[in-house]
């Protein structure tokens, strides 16, 4: 009896496993073929940029003034004026000038979402783009949906030269990261089911 209870117990484990690694490959495959959508075929108020990732100022950019649309980068450091983020994005520091708001009270995906959210109330937007790494997009989803459920959000994936979501095994960063990503994504996917209980 002993020895058939340790067979269960391990194939339960095993079970497990398979299911837990089934999800991290799925992850990752959503995250290198994440659609992006644009103003053309939205209603869209406002584009939104998470500091963090390499060419998401940029993108994110790029997107606001050929839809001349408002620009709020949220997750800024507290010393970094319009100049510095526009210069070290390599973007129009003019463009910041006129069209962009600069957040800096968020040092977390959930702070962005706040932050975010409450500068959408006071513009009373009610639908966005996020611009963010296609790695982190699913979590930035789901805090963002969570933070502001009447807002319609849209993601605007940014692939990183640096993190390859796609082909993860071939690298140890891109693998590490990629797990951290999908570790938080899926802890915060099953805090999100119980408070909906």
């Amino acid at each position: 009896m002993k020895f058939l209870f340790g067979k269960i117990r391990t194939a339960i484990w095993a079970l497990c496993l398979f299911f837990l690694c089934a999800d991290f490959v799925s992850f990752s495959g959503r995250a290198a073929k994440f659609p992006n959508v644009t103003p053309s075929q939205e209603n869209v108020d406002a584009i939104v940029a998470l500091t963090g990732g390499q060419n998401r100022i940029a993108n994110a950019t790029e997107l606001a003034q050929s839809h001349s649309l408002p620009l709020f980068i949220s997750g800024v450091y507290q010393e970094a004026t319009s100049n510095d983020v526009a210069n070290a994005a390599g973007v129009d520091p003019d463009f910041f000038k006129c069209c962009a708001t600069l957040g800096y009270q968020a040092r977390t995906t959930h702070e962005n979402a706040l932050e975010v959210a409450q500068w959408a109330k006071e513009q009373d937007y009610s639908n966005m783009i996020i611009v963010t790494s296609n790695y982190h997009m699913e979590r930035a989803l789901l805090e963002f949906r969570y933070a502001m459920p009447s807002i319609e959000i849209h993601g605007f994936a940014v692939s990183s030269p640096a993190i390859n979501a796609g082909a993860w095994w071939n690298d140890s960063k891109s693998a590490k990261r990629m797990f951290v990503e999908w570790s938080k994504w899926r802890i915060k996917k099953i805090q999100s089911l119980f408070k909906s209980l």
